[in-house]
C-alpha cells in the first residue's frame, strides 16, 4: 500500500477542529489528508502502521481513551496539570508523545507540528507534481553605500511582489536592527536555516517552514543573531540556501538583501536575476555608487540590463 501522511484532529469542539484544520491547509506544504474528528471511538479506524499518521488530540480525550497504535501523538493541553513529556505515559510503548497548549496562536501549533513531523522516518515532503517546479527568481537589493532606506525598499518590494507571487524576503546585514526582522522572540534564524541547508537532506523543507516568519502576507526569514559568524557565510553557501530554497517548490521569488561588508560581493550579484540599487544624491554617495557601476562593466560575466537604479521614494526605476 502506498504510504500516505494523515493528520488526525481530535477534539469535541467542532468549531475548533475545523479553525484549526483550515489554518494548517493554508500554511503547511506537507501533504496531508487531514481528518476532523469529535467522537474519539472513530480513532481505531485509522491505525495503521503503513502510513505517517500523526494525532493531535486535545488533553481530556487523550486522558480517558485508549490510543495504543498511535506512534505519533500531540496533545492539546487544556491546563498545566499533565505529565511532563519526558515522563513515562503507560501502555505507549515506543510512541513519541508531545504537548503542546491548545489555545494559541493556531502559528505556534504548526510549529509544534512541523517539530514533529522531523522525527517521522517515513514522512512524504511535497507531492510528485512538485518536482518538476519552475525556477525561483531571485532579486537582489544591493546600495554601495550604507542606507538605511535599503531594508525598507526591499520588504517594500517583498510586499508588493507576494501579491503577484509566492516570496520570501532574506536579509544578509549582520547588524540589521530592523525590528521585524530581529526579535528576542525568534528562536531560530538565517544561520540556523544556513546550517540546516547544509544537513537536513531532504527534510530542509520542515526547517524552513519552522523559521519562517509572517507578518501579513509577508515571509521571512529572521535576521542572524550572531554578527562574526554572519560575517564569515560565503557567496558559496548563500547559493547553496538559495538552491535548497528553490527546491522545495514553495516560493516562485525570493528577495534578498544584500548588506554592505558581505563576504564575496559579487559572487552574491551574480546569483541575481535582476539587482535593485538606490540611487542618492550626496556627492560621495553618488560617487562610490559610479565606481561600483564601472567595476560591473568591466565584469563580462556580468548582464548590466540586470541592474536598476531607483528613487528611494516609492521604488520608482531610474535606470542604469
Amino acid at each position: 500500500m502506498m504510504n500516505k501522511n494523515i493528520l488526525i484532529i481530535c477534539d469535541k469542539d467542532k468549531n475548533y477542529c475545523k479553525k484549526l484544520d483550515s489554518f494548517i491547509r493554508d500554511n503547511l506544504s506537507i501533504p496531508f489528508d487531514i481528518f476532523e474528528i469529535t467522537d474519539a471511538e472513530r480513532l481505531s479506524a485509522f491505525i495503521d502502521e503503513s502510513k505517517n499518521i500523526l494525532l493531535l488530540i486535545s488533553q481530556s480525550i487523550f486522558d480517558s481513551v485508549n490510543l495504543c497504535g498511535f506512534k505519533h501523538i500531540l496533545v492539546l493541553r487544556e491546563n498545566d496539570k499533565v505529565l511532563a513529556e519526558n515522563e513515562t505515559h503507560y501502555g505507549y510503548k515506543d510512541a513519541d508523545i508531545r504537548y503542546t497548549d491548545k489555545y494559541q496562536r493556531s502559528e505556534n501549533i504548526t510549529d509544534s507540528i512541523l517539530s514533529m513531523c522531523l522525527d517521522i522516518p517515513g514522512i512524504i515532503l511535497r507531492d510528485k507534481k512538485c518536482e518538476t517546479q519552475r525556477k525561483m527568481k531571485v532579486i537582489g537589493f544591493y546600495t554601495p553605500v550604507l542606507n538605511s532606506d535599503q531594508t525598507r525598499e526591499a520588504i517594500g518590494f517583498a510586499r508588493r511582489n507576494t501579491e503577484k507571487e509566492k516570496t520570501l524576503y532574506i536579509n544578509t546585514d549582520s547588524f540589521c536592527t530592523h525590528d521585524l526582522l530581529r526579535k528576542d522572540e525568534y528562536e531560530e534564524t538565517l544561520l540556523d536555516l544556513m546550517y540546516f541547508a547544509e544537513c537536513a537532506d531532504d527534510k530542509f523543507g520542515i526547517y524552513l517552514e519552522r523559521i519562517v516568519k509572517h507578518d501579513k502576507e509577508l515571509d521571512f526569514i529572521p535576521a542572524a543573531s550572531n554578527g562574526c559568524q554572519s560575517r564569515l557565510i560565503t557567496a558559496k553557501e548563500y547559493g547553496n540556501l538559495l538552491k535548497q530554497i528553490e527546491d522545495t517548490g514553495k516560493y516562485a521569488c525570493l528577495v534578498v538583501d544584500i548588506a554592505e561588508g558581505v563576504r564575496e560581493l559579487f559572487e552574491m550579484l551574480h546569483m541575481c536575476d535582476e539587482i535593485y540599487m538606490l540611487s542618492n544624491d550626496d556627492y560621495n554617495a553618488h560617487m562610490r555608487i559610479e565606481l561600483f557601476i564601472n567595476e560591473l562593466q568591466r565584469d563580462e560575466d556580468f548582464e548590466m540590463k540586470n541592474l536598476h537604479q531607483i528613487n528611494r521614494i516609492g521604488g520608482e526605476v531610474l535606470g542604469t
